[in-house]
């Protein structure tokens, strides 16, 4: 990783923001799971 490649650096915020998205993705998928499968 290197700081003064403006282009890497992108390349890393852009990795980050979609492990960011695919994260809350996971989590929101895994709460609207656990509620539909709740015991009523």
């Amino acid at each position: 990783m290197d700081p003064n490649n403006p282009k890497q650096q992108s390349r890393h915020l852009w990795f980050r923001v979609g492990y960011f998205l695919f994260a809350i993705h996971l989590v929101a998928l895994l709460m609207i799971f656990a509620m539909s499968h709740a015991p009523k």
